[in-house]
């Protein structure tokens, strides 16, 4: 076949072969809505507690969020070369330090916590001995937003234990005072956005003790603890602080407190029903998701800014998961990752900002054995 020459068309349609500065800008401007539509993308590493292995997983997670529609948001699972990495006896509970640099995980049957520093440029965990002691079983952790302290709850002991953390070699060390006293059997705790209030779930009281921070030093809260449901099993603070949110696993219910800004005081402003065995909870702008274990579902609700009102979304609950024990928001809050005590899975959840509502995102990564808590790293 003979080669096509342009140099044969008549003047008036030579020009037309060849894009104007105009048809190359409409071009620019396509491709790049283009990629706008397939939206951003991010890397992140999480960290999976596995009691039943006495070690660590660790996870890659790359994530692409399409603008155009929030169902064809997706998550890669990647496991990290050498995961899953020894730790403790029966490792409950890990928190990855802000800086990324650091791991601390809460060996529950060894009432210890181990140190794990993270290879930069892989994600991979070497642990840094000897591991610090603890109280008598120590099930939960929380860290302030400027990893300057670190927060044990031992269930046996009923105390928390407070250290300081060497910014430069992830040490650490116990505040004066440390631990201090609560109440056998506390089983979740959380930290203040302000780093101001510590709040602690008790189930076998169905209360919720508060203290004040101050360098890490913990002072209880006149006139607590407030009564709330019936086994609460988790708590946590909205990012404004002005309500604290707790699911009841045996009345299948969530309670919403107000704080008082001044002293951390909480008063109970209500419950509202859940699915079945309420487990996890977490909070993203007016958003409110309960993960229940029992039903299978996540109950999601919206939170009148005012009042703490609960109304479910339209849709809610969401299915898409099996027995969900815990819940972790995405750095970037477009995903909610949510761990399977029966399937022995971490699954993605993609969320719609505007609405709140939630879509199953197919991908999931098995952790072998049952995970019990995961965080994830900036």
């Amino acid at each position: 076949m003979k080669n096509f020459d342009p140099s044969t068309l008549p003047s008036s349609r030579k020009g037309s072969m060849m894009p104007s500065k105009r048809t190359s800008l409409v071009l620019i401007a396509m491709g790049l809505a283009l990629l706008v539509g397939c939206g951003p993308g991010s890397t992140h590493t999480a960290y999976v507690s596995l009691p039943d292995s006495n070690a660590v997983a660790a996870l890659r997670l790359k994530t692409t969020a399409n603008t155009g529609s929030n169902s064809s948001n997706s998550v890669q699972f990647t496991t990290i070369v050498g995961s899953p990495f020894p730790a403790g006896n029966s490792p409950t509970a890990v928190v990855v330090h802000p800086a990324g640099r650091f791991v601390y995980v809460a060996n529950q049957s060894e009432n210890d916590l181990s140190l794990f520093t993270i290879d930069s440029s892989i994600g991979s965990l070497q642990e840094v001995l000897p591991r610090t002691p603890t109280g008598l079983t120590p099930v939960a952790l929380a860290m302030d937003k400027g990893g300057n302290y670190l927060f044990v709850l031992n269930r046996i002991s009923g105390n928390i234990s407070v250290y300081s953390i060497d910014s430069g070699s992830g040490a650490l060390t116990a505040v004066a005072g440390s631990p201090f006293a609560n109440f056998a059997n506390s089983v979740a705790l959380a930290i203040s956005p302000s780093a101001k209030f510590l709040y602690v779930a008790n189930p076998n009281l169905a209360s919720v003790f508060a203290y004040t921070i101050n360098s890490g030093v913990l002072q209880p809260v006149a006139g607590l603890p407030v009564q709330v449901g019936n086994g609460p099993l988790a708590i946590t603070v909205d990012p404004a602080e002005t309500f604290v949110y707790v699911p009841n696993s045996i009345d299948n219910t969530v309670s919403v407190l107000s704080i008082n800004s001044n002293t951390g005081a909480l008063t109970l402003l209500g419950s509202f029903p859940t699915g079945t065995t309420p487990s996890s909870v977490v909070v993203l702008g007016p958003y409110l998701y309960v993960a229940n274990l029992g039903s299978s579902n996540i109950s999601v609700f919206s939170v009148a800014p005012t009042t703490g009102v609960l109304t479910q979304i339209t849709d809610s609950p969401f299915t898409g998961v099996t027995a969900p024990l815990f819940e972790v928001l995405d750095p970037n809050n477009l995903f909610l990752y949510v761990g399977s005590q029966s399937a022995k899975t971490i699954s993605a959840f993609s969320i719609d900002t505007s609405t709140g509502a939630l879509s199953a995102i197919s991908q999931s990564a098995s952790t072998v054995v049952s995970p019990s808590s995961m965080s994830v790293s900036k």
